[in-house]
C-alpha cells in the first residue's frame, strides 16, 4: 500500500549518501518511493513540550504556501495529528485523529490548502536520529490511506529511522553554526587536555556553565567526544594553538 518500504532500499540509500546534498537527493526518492506526494521533516532538539521555536528543518517540499501558513499558524505546538505522532510508537494517519480535532478558523485555512493541492491524508510519526533528540516526519498522501496494517507501520518507522541515523553526521555538518567567543575560549583549553573543571577555574565561570558550552559546542561541530571536537574545530578553522 505505501510502495517500497524495504528497510533494505533504505540502507542502501542511506549507505551511498556523503554529505547534505546527497541526503536530501536519496530523501525525495524515498518519500516518492512510498507513494507520498510531499514530506517535511524537523528535528525537535528539546521534544514536542519545548518546541517554541527549537526545531531545525531538515527536508521539506510541500507547497510553499502550505508551509508558511504552517509556520505562521505555529501548527507544530497545537496540531492534533502531530501530537498524535509524538504520543504513538507507530505511525499515525490525520484520517484517524481528525475526528477528535476541533475544526478552528485556522484549521479550517490549512485544510484548505491541502484541499488545493489535492492533499488527501497524511501520515506522521516520530523517530530519533541519536539519543535525546527527536525527527518529526509528516508524509502527505493524495489519497486516504484506509486500511494501513500496523506491519507496514513499523517498517516504515524502522526504515526512516535508520535512514536519519546514518544521515544525521552528514547533514549536522551543514546544519553546524560558528562557536560563539566563549565556545571557542572552551575549545581552545579542551584542546590543550583541560579537564571541565580546570576550564572553569580557568575562565572564571560555573562548572555547570562549562559543562553547557561544551555540550553545545559539541553539538555545533557535531561530535561526541573530545577528540572529535578538537579536531572538527581545527577543520572548520578555529585557532586552537595561541
Amino acid at each position: 500500500m505505501l510502495g517500497n518500504v524495504s528497510p533494505s532500499a533504505f540502507a542502501a540509500a542511506a549507505a551511498e549518501c556523503t554529505d547534505n546534498d546527497s541526503v536530501n537527493s536519496a530523501l525525495a526518492r524515498l518519500i516518492k518511493a512510498v507513494g507520498a506526494s510531499y514530506a517535511f521533516i524537523y528535528r525537535f532538539n528539546d521534544g514536542l513540550a519545548n518546541v517554541g521555536g527549537n526545531w531545525t528543518p531538515v527536508y521539506e517540499d510541500f507547497p510553499a504556501e502550505i508551509t508558511r501558513y504552517y509556520r505562521d499558524s505555529n501548527f507544530s505546538t497545537s496540531d492534533s495529528l502531530t501530537r498524535a505522532a509524538f504520543g504513538s510508537y507507530l505511525p499515525v494517519t490525520l484520517t484517524e485523529t481528525a475526528a477528535g480535532m476541533e475544526m478552528s478558523p485556522k484549521r479550517i485555512g490549512l485544510h484548505a490548502l491541502f484541499s488545493r493541492h489535492g492533499i488527501k491524508d497524511l501520515l506522521a510519526m516520530h523517530v530519533s536520529d541519536r539519543p535525546g533528540r527527536t525527527v518529526y516526519i509528516a508524509l502527505a498522501y493524495d489519497r486516504q490511506l484506509d486500511g494501513l496494517s500496523a506491519f507496514e507501520r513499523r517498517r516504515l518507522h524502522a526504515a526512516f529511522e535508520m535512514f536519519m541515523r546514518r544521515a544525521w553526521p552528514l547533514q549536522v555538518r551543514k546544519e553546524t553554526r560558528e562557536l560563539s567567543p566563549k565556545e571557542q575560549d572552551v575549545m581552545r583549553l579542551v584542546a590543550a587536555g583541560d579537564s571541565n573543571k580546570e576550564i572553569a577555574r580557568s575562565l572564571g565561570v560555573s562548572l555547570s556553565t562549562v559543562n553547557t558550552l561544551v555540550t553545545r559546542s559539541f553539538d555545533k561541530l557535531g561530535v561526541h567526544s573530545r577528540t572529535e571536537a578538537v579536531i572538527a574545530a581545527a577543520r572548520s578553522g578555529l585557532a586552537l594553538v595561541a
